[in-house]
C-alpha cells in the first residue's frame, strides 16, 4: 500500500476519534441491535494491523464494501435504529457499544463512483488512558500537551496529536528549528521565515525517514513519522 494512501487513512481515523468524539456523546443509551459492524455489511477483508493506541493495544482492521453510501446509511439505520450516524458526504461514522464496555468505531470512506468503499474499524477501550510519555520519534512543541498517539508497529509508522497555545507559523519555525539540529530537512518551503506557513513535510536520510507536520488556528497539532527502511 502507497505511503500517501496510508496517511490518508492514519489521519482520517485519528481525526474521527478526536474530532467526531462530541458526536459519539449523542448517542442514546440502549440496547445494542446484536449486529457486529465488522460483518454486517459483508465486506472484504484486506489487511488487520496490530495498533498502539496511548500505549494501550488493539488492532485496525481494512476491508472493502461493494454499496453506495446511501444504501450503507439505509442500511445503518436499520440495523442500528438507536443510532445517530455521522456523514459528511464522503465518509460515515458510526459507534457500537459491546457488552463488555468497549466500543466498536466504523468509518466508511468514499473515493468515486468506480471504487468500493473503504472500511475501517476499531475496537476501542471504555476510557484510553491518557499519553504519560511523548514517543520521541514525534515532533513536539516546547509548550505542547500531548493528546493521543498511534504506533503501528507492523510499519514502523508513529501518528500523534498535541495542543498548543503558539501560532501555527510559530509552532512550526520552533519545531523546524529543532529537527533540521537532528539532521531533517523540510521538503515544501512552508517552514522558512518568509512563508510563514503552517505545515511541513520533513525528510531525513540517515536513517532514511518521513515526517509530515500540520499546526492548525484551533491549537491542535498533527505529526505523521514513518521508517523508510
Amino acid at each position: 500500500m502507497q505511503l500517501k494512501k496510508l496517511i490518508i487513512i492514519y489521519a482520517v481515523i485519528c481525526t474521527s476519534i478526536m474530532v467526531h468524539a462530541e458526536v459519539f456523546t449523542l448517542w442514546p443509551r440502549g440496547k445494542s441491535s446484536g449486529h457486529d459492524l465488522d460483518t454486517f455489511l459483508k465486506s472484504t477483508p484486506l489487511i488487520t494491523e496490530p495498533v498502539l493506541i496511548n500505549g494501550s493495544k488493539t488492532a485496525l482492521k481494512l476491508s472493502l464494501v461493494k454499496m453506495s453510501i446511501h444504501e450503507i446509511i439505509s442500511l445503518l439505520k436499520k440495523k442500528f435504529p438507536t443510532a445517530k450516524l455521522a456523514s459528511s458526504g464522503d465518509s460515515i461514522l458510526v459507534k457500537q457499544t459491546l457488552p463488555n464496555g468497549w466500543h466498536k468505531r466504523l468509518l466508511l470512506v468514499y473515493f468515486g463512483d468506480f471504487f468500493p468503499l473503504l472500511q475501517i474499524s476499531m475496537t476501542l477501550p471504555p476510557k484510553l488512558p491518557k499519553p504519560s510519555n511523548w514517543p520521541q520519534t514525534l515532533a513536539i512543541s516546547s509548550d505542547g500537551i500531548p493528546l493521543r498517539y498511534m504506533y503501528f508497529p507492523n510499519r514502523k509508522t508513529w501518528y500523534g496529536m498535541f495542543e498548543t497555545s503558539m501560532e501555527p507559523s510559530q509552532g512550526l519555525a520552533e519545531v523546524s528549528n529543532s529537527l533540521r539540529a537532528q539532521g531533517w530537512s523540510g521538503v515544501t518551503g512552508e517552514s522558512s521565515p518568509n512563508t510563514r506557513g503552517r505545515g511541513e513535510i520533513f525528510l531525513k536520510k540517515k536513517p532514511l525517514a518521513i515526517m509530515l507536520i500540520n499546526f492548525s488556528e484551533s491549537g491542535i497539532t498533527t505529526v505523521l513519522a514513518r521508517k523508510m527502511r
